[in-house]
């Protein structure tokens, strides 16, 4: 009897469930890690080789919809980060929202989002699932890491340094991370081609003008990709703001990226980045100029040489900050290697190997997006060699 009492909720969960179309999902990624950060310009400053474990971006979720009638559906999601590493997790921290769907008129969803901006680089990167220390976030998206050194902008981004957990650690600029009490519409595809457009209000600013916006438009026939995207972050914050509040007014991103598929496996692709900061008075004042710019490119491919198995290599240039004082511009200039070898167990699991190395300018910090050391100084040289296992649910 007490059998049977302990088991009936657990059966009616699962009655409920495959009623409700509920699909439940997950990825398990770790890898095994050695990582450095040397030759920094300031003697003293560097950080030692390190091993470790990485749970890159591991995850488990919760996805479902009801059908409505007429093509309308109720979608809803719930994902969450675990940490493979030490255990634990962090709920409903990655893409959680509710909305609805429809094959003719689009899709539109609120909650926690992955905006059209950062779609761009999470397609086009060749790392799966866009993780761990190879992913091109490592210069992009940072304006020379000024993101992070900003109160108002790092709170629009994810920066978790080191702090002796061992947990997997991120820097991730404000649009590289999804994006909070946002709304996004995302229109039917047509002839290959949609376009998405999303709106978030500064909920968290003390200023009721503070918003972020993004939109873009894609073509994806299959063999060749191509999307453009232009967010906009307004900080709230007045044009006599104090340092202390921020040093910017606005923070914008004009980014497009392209690539071809040879096969399955072969494939070459580019990405650009331009990056603009509206500064307040005092933050003029501070970094010399009105208005910082920087350019960021990148390159890719990937190379099919067996059945299961394929090379793959990233590079990435962070150009100098134009528009402020010589010592501003010299934290922009980095770039960025990555080589790596994947190999398909199956169609769910993944071997991989890789290589990555940020070669920063000697006024400049880069640390890795996803894995990253924390504490690197200006000058040091982010190394790590990655070896691990990816699974996905």
């Amino acid at each position: 009897m007490k059998k049977t009492i302990m088991l009936a909720p657990s059966l009616a969960l699962m009655s409920v469930m495959a009623h409700a179309d509920v699909t439940i999902y997950g990825v398990f990624d770790t890898t095994m890690e050695s990582v450095s950060a040397k030759g920094a310009t300031s003697p003293g400053k560097n950080v030692a080789s390190t091993s470790r474990v990485n749970s890159n971006s591991s995850l488990i979720g919760f996805k479902g919809y009801e059908d409505l009638g007429d093509g309308l559906k109720t979608i809803w999601q719930v994902e969450s980060g675990i940490a493979m590493d030490t255990g634990g997790g962090y709920f409903a921290t990655r893409d959680t929202f509710v909305g609805l769907s429809s094959a003719t008129a689009g899709t539109v969803q609120m909650g926690l989002l992955t905006g059209p901006a950062r779609m761009i680089p999470a397609l086009w990167d060749l790392n799966q699932g866009t993780t761990g220390i190879g992913m091109g976030g490592a210069i992009a998206g940072k304006l020379g890491n000024l993101v992070f050194v900003d109160p108002a902008l790092r709170a629009q981004s994810t920066f978790a340094p080191a702090n002796g957990t061992g947990n997997t650690q991120m820097q991730l600029g404000p649009f590289e991370t999804r994006t909070r009490n946002a709304v996004m519409y995302t229109s039917p595809t047509w002839h290959s081609t949609s376009a998405s457009a999303l709106y978030a209000p500064g909920e968290t600013s003390t200023s009721s003008h503070a918003y972020k916006a993004e939109a873009s438009i894609k073509y994806d026939d299959g063999a060749t990709y191509a999307s453009a995207a232009y967010g906009r972050l307004d900080t709230g914050v007045d044009d006599n703001a104090a340092l202390s509040q921020s040093a910017f007014r606005s923070l914008s991103t004009a980014r497009a990226a392209a690539f071809y598929r040879f096969t399955p496996q072969t494939r070459v692709g580019l990405l650009f980045d331009r990056m603009e900061g509206q500064l307040t008075t005092a933050g003029a004042a501070s970094l010399g100029g009105s208005t910082l710019r920087q350019n960021v490119w990148m390159a890719n491919g990937s190379l099919g040489i067996t059945t299961n198995g394929k090379l793959i290599a990233q590079y990435a240039h962070a150009g100098e900050l134009t528009g402020g004082s010589p010592a501003t511009a010299g934290h922009g200039n980095a770039q960025y290697y990555e080589l790596g070898y994947e190999y398909s167990l199956s169609k769910r699991t993944i071997l991989k190997a890789i290589y990555v190395e940020v070669r920063n300018g000697a006024s400049a910090n880069y640390d890795f997006g996803i894995g990253s050391i924390g504490g690197v100084a200006d000058g040091a040289k982010p190394r790590g060699i990655a070896l691990g296992l990816r699974h996905t649910l």
